[in-house]
């Protein structure tokens, strides 16, 4: 089969799908430059070139999305695919593209988000509700990361039968074999909380939840590594005992040894889809801590701690927990190698994405 992969965000998910795809199948890989640059490794990212065919466009600024759309119709003419998948977001250039494409190429989308995080992410949906619209409207085949995403997606207007749940992969902070040099040693009271801090990502009850370990005693350190503006809301209280903030952009490796030397990621999401920060914390074999929201308790599995959204009390209990209890981290890092190589392993996904194409593709016109 030949597959052409479109990109042009979610560059980490897409280039590990592309991977696993072209070893059994002909690849065309279109990549944003910025985004690319920013998520995969550059040795990852010259084998890519080796395994596949790659393309790079340049990034989705505003005025040159119609030209992103255009370039990125070039080279999937040129490649002459039996399939076409591209990746929503919050731009103009995938809706164009489809609609460039005028049906000649059944198309996949994998809808990351079937509805908005609250906050900024909400405001860019509604600037580009309409492209959503056309998008989704004009695929034969959606993806979504988990069944509990299946619903809200169709309650968009979207035909049910249309929609896949295929979870989101591991990921391993833009290299296909873990980290470069040994593993650093884990401390077993660090926990971390990283990426865009953003309202609906619930920092306010993550410190909520710290007061209480401090008043109790419970010896545990966080670690707060991202930029966003729930940072400048909550400055003070991200000054108080046993916490580490940093702040910016991390470098990938340092944020790869960061949370490998975390026990665990946490998440206190308040609202939220799917994860890219849960694949990333499996991709560097530490488990999580994080709250039932969207489909986040799917892709956790057995490789962590669940607990109900805005709930300071419960997030804290499960601190204290997975300090705590004899032999419960060493379960869930047995349960994360096992989920990393099998229902979240590349392989797998790239398998159950196949047989969705040719669903697709056998279907009667």
């Amino acid at each position: 089969m030949r597959i052409a992969l479109v990109a042009t965000h979610h560059s980490d998910y897409a280039a590990n799908l592309a991977l696993a795809l072209s070893r059994k199948h002909d690849v065309l890989l279109v990549l944003s430059r910025r985004s690319a640059a920013r998520q995969i490794d550059p040795q990852a990212l010259a084998a890519l070139g080796k395994a596949l065919t790659l393309r790079i466009v340049p990034h989705h600024y505003a005025p040159l999305q119609p030209l992103i759309a255009r370039a990125c119709q070039w080279h999937i003419t040129r490649f002459t695919p039996d399939i076409v998948h591209v990746q929503e977001h919050p731009t103009r250039s995938m809706g164009l593209l489809a609609r460039y494409l005028d049906g000649r190429y059944p198309v996949v989308t994998t809808v990351h988000d079937p509805y908005p995080h609250s906050g900024s992410d909400a405001r860019a949906a509604a600037a580009f509700a309409r492209h959503y619209s056309g998008l989704r409207r004009r695929s034969d085949g959606l993806i979504v990361h988990g069944q509990a995403l299946v619903g809200p997606l169709a309650a968009t207007g979207v035909d049910r039968g249309r929609i896949v749940s295929i979870m989101h992969g591991v990921l391993r902070f833009g290299r296909q074999t873990g980290l470069p040099g040994p593993l650093p040693t884990v401390d077993p009271n660090r926990l971390i909380f990283f990426g865009r801090a953003e309202a609906y990502k619930g920092l306010d009850t993550l410190l909520a939840a710290h007061t209480i370990w401090l008043r109790e005693s419970v010896p545990i350190k966080l670690t707060i590594a991202g930029t966003g503006p729930e940072l400048e809301r909550h400055r003070a209280a991200l000054a108080a005992p046993n916490v580490t903030l940093i702040e910016g952009r991390v470098p990938q490796d340092d944020l790869a040894r960061l949370v490998a030397s975390s026990a665990a990621a946490i998440l206190p999401y308040r609202d939220a889809t799917q994860s890219g920060v849960i694949a990333s914390t499996f991709g560097a074999g530490r488990p999580v801590v994080a709250t039932d929201v969207g489909a986040l308790a799917e892709a956790v599995g057995n490789a962590g701690l669940i607990v109900p959204p805005n709930d300071p009390q419960a997030l804290a209990a499960a601190g204290r927990r997975l300090i705590g209890e004899p032999g419960l981290l060493a379960r869930l890092e047995a349960a994360v190698r096992k989920r990393a190589i099998g229902s979240l392993g590349w392989q797998q996904i790239a398998d159950e994405t196949t047989a969705f194409y040719q669903s697709l593709l056998a279907a009667p016109k």
